[in-house]
């Protein structure tokens, strides 16, 4: 807005809270779209709450650019649609071509009962199919839930060579900790949700040998970081708001919001058909997550991640 807006025209947000609920998220969109008539939408940031508000999307034709990672809600046919982070998908193969390589033969698996949590698990799954790696425990938890004890149990009892926990960061913490209390003391794979800085400090030493897939990390100092843009990016944003992001989503809706703004201007179009065809036409934009391009694959932008390793409450990038 300070460098003149967007085709001449100021950007105001209008924004409600899901509660992580799929019911909230569905009311949340139906209110955007029919009474708020916005332009475009970015969000949710969970994955069932985007499936779940998708019909109410695309009947609008609103464009929605979303942050969760599962890659069910863009196998759906939808047309307005878009992801501004790499799906799970690209997150499992990392993963599972490094547990391949750190000679990991047995993996336990403990993952949410939600979308984010089966579909993290699935793919994890099948990109191993290709390498001799037994799956010898599969436990599951409810996102809230705080006693774990029954699950680790299990785990343990099977004796595995790592543990790949998928769920949401407001419960990693725990279930981080308690893992390392019930005796496990080996490697821990995981999503990106790692990157939350509360992780660390409700695990603390729990963490260290957990190796998480990401696209960015969550810095506290502007000058930790290599990449420009990011660099630039958080400079600004610790100046608005005096404090570095509480997590990776800033980042998420920092590259959505912006290249909504690419496609409006590219097109001339605020809204409908010919703005979801300009974002749909994006090639080679330069985010904080890297170089985006989503012709041809359905709302997908993005390919590429990295691993790294928590230790002494350090982010590393993994050997």
């Amino acid at each position: 807005n300070a460098g003149g807006g967007v085709l001449g025209r100021q950007l105001e947000i209008v924004s409600y809270d899901d509660k992580s609920s799929p019911e909230e998220a569905v009311k949340a969109a139906t209110k955007l779209v029919q009474v708020d008539k916005v332009n475009a939408i970015f969000g949710s940031l969970h994955s069932a709450n985007v499936q779940a508000a998708g019909p109410v999307i695309e009947e609008a034709q609103t464009i929605c650019v979303a942050g969760g990672t599962s890659p069910a809600w863009l196998e759906q046919g939808y047309t307005y649609l878009f992801r501004s982070i790499s799906n799970s998908t690209v997150s499992a193969k990392q993963l599972a071509k490094y547990a391949a390589d750190q000679g990991y033969k047995k993996i336990a698996l403990f993952t949410s009962n939600d979308e984010y949590g089966t579909s993290g698990s699935d793919g994890f799954k099948t990109e191993c199919e290709p390498y001799d790696i037994e799956f010898v425990a599969s436990e599951t938890m409810t996102n809230g839930d705080r006693d774990f004890t029954g699950q680790f149990a299990k785990i343990n009892a099977a004796a595995p060579d790592a543990v790949f926990i998928w769920c949401l960061g407001d419960d990693l913490g725990a279930v981080t900790k308690q893992l390392r209390q019930s005796g496990f003391d080996g490697p821990i794979l995981g999503s990106e949700s790692y990157t939350l800085p509360e992780i660390l400090e409700n695990a603390g030493a729990a963490t260290n040998g957990v190796r998480f897939e990401a696209q960015y990390l969550v810095y506290e100092n502007p000058e930790d970081v290599e990449d420009d843009n990011m660099k630039k990016f958080l400079e600004a944003y610790m100046e608005e708001f005096g404090s570095a992001p509480a997590s990776d989503n800033a980042f998420r809706a920092y590259d959505g919001v912006m290249m909504i703004a690419e496609a409006m201007e590219a097109s001339g179009a605020d809204h409908g058909p010919e703005l979801r065809q300009a974002y749909n036409d994006i090639d080679g934009y330069v985010g904080l997550a890297g170089t985006f391009s989503y012709k041809g694959k359905n709302g997908e932008g993005i390919e590429s991640m990295r691993i790294f390793q928590i230790q002494d409450g350090k982010y590393i990038e993994a050997e």
